[in-house]
């Protein structure tokens, strides 16, 4: 009785710190948090310089506290709000995803907007066959798709994000994540290349020169063997660091330049370059690509009917492959 009395006296407080206050002075105290300039956050509400520092000066009444000190050229927030940043961030992103969440998602009459992280790998396998998917049974709801850029996390708690597409090894524990598709890695060249006219041996694959993507060697490290790093963009000669994986195919024609790149890229590049593409001449790993999504969003009808979308189109893939 006493615990249940506690908890009643616990959400009152609550209550009374948060009269005053609606919804819109919190996002307008994340995004002052986040910007630490009046003006950057007045542009991102829509509203004018007055109207945010009016914000400010209601939360610094409220809260009693100054909340952000000029120094200088900008804005620091005090330890009060600094404290509040994480907290106040989740919250708002809960909200949000209540606020945006449809009892019963339908595709054909949806105007949702869903912003996902696609690796460029990924991109000519899965894309183009997504989207016409998307255009046949949600033909008003609009998909933007990002590279990667750094670690998306920052993104999914403010809620820009709403999956991240990534290899496994990329994966956050902190995330909701779920298998996507399976991807073999397998050697490529130039179909002319006389190196690869019969399945090369190990030598000579690392007597060719190579194009690789510069990646984390230490994260590899934790799935590949010694002998696989030395395959995999390792003791051979490197000729060519590309910017991503899809300018590789169309890089090796009329070269002596091979890559070791996942199976389902090379299968799609191979239907318009002369490609070679041979076995690894040591055994591998499969390199898994998942979601990773927010958990707040695991209630997100929506979000479950686009992830769904994705694993239809890879079966739809692999069906006609």
């Amino acid at each position: 009785m006493l615990f249940y009395r506690y908890l009643t006296c616990f959400w009152m407080e609550i209550a009374m710190r948060l009269k005053g206050l609606d919804l819109n002075l919190l996002v307008a105290l994340d995004i002052l948090l986040e910007e630490q300039n009046v003006t950057r956050a007045a542009n991102r509400m829509h509203v004018g310089q007055s109207a945010m520092s009016a914000a400010l000066a209601r939360l610094r009444q409220h809260f009693e506290d100054e909340l952000l000190i000029v120094t200088g050229r900008r804005m620091m927030p005090t330890a009060l709000a600094d404290s509040m940043r994480q907290p106040l961030r989740e919250a708002i992103l809960s909200i949000t995803g209540v606020v945006e969440i449809e009892r019963s998602f339908i595709a054909s009459t949806s105007t949702r907007r869903f912003t996902i992280e696609m690796p460029d790998h990924l991109v000519p396998v899965i894309l183009p066959a997504l989207t016409r998917r998307l255009s046949y049974h949600a033909p008003h709801l609009m998909l933007e798709v990002r590279p990667p850029v750094g670690d998306p996390s920052p993104l999914l708690h403010k809620g820009e994000l709403d999956l991240v597409l990534t290899p496994s090894i990329y994966s956050d524990p902190e995330y909701i994540i779920e298998p996507l598709v399976a991807n073999d890695l397998v050697l490529v060249g130039w179909r002319g290349n006389p190196a690869l006219q019969v399945q090369p041996t190990l030598e000579t694959i690392l007597s060719l020169p190579q194009a690789i993507v510069k990646f984390d060697r230490v994260r590899l490290a934790s799935i590949l063997s010694d002998q696989q790093l030395s395959i995999y963009g390792g003791t051979g000669r490197i000729a060519l660091v590309a910017p991503n994986f899809s300018c590789i195919p169309p890089s090796l024609i009329e070269t002596n330049l091979i890559a070791i790149l996942n199976s389902r890229l090379v299968k799609t590049a191979a239907r318009n370059l002369p490609l070679a593409v041979w076995d690894v001449p040591v055994s591998m790993p499969t390199m898994m690509d998942v979601m990773m999504f927010h958990q707040m969003r695991k209630q997100d009808s929506g979000l479950a009917w686009l992830r769904a979308q994705l694993r239809e189109t890879v079966a739809d893939i692999d069906d006609r492959d």
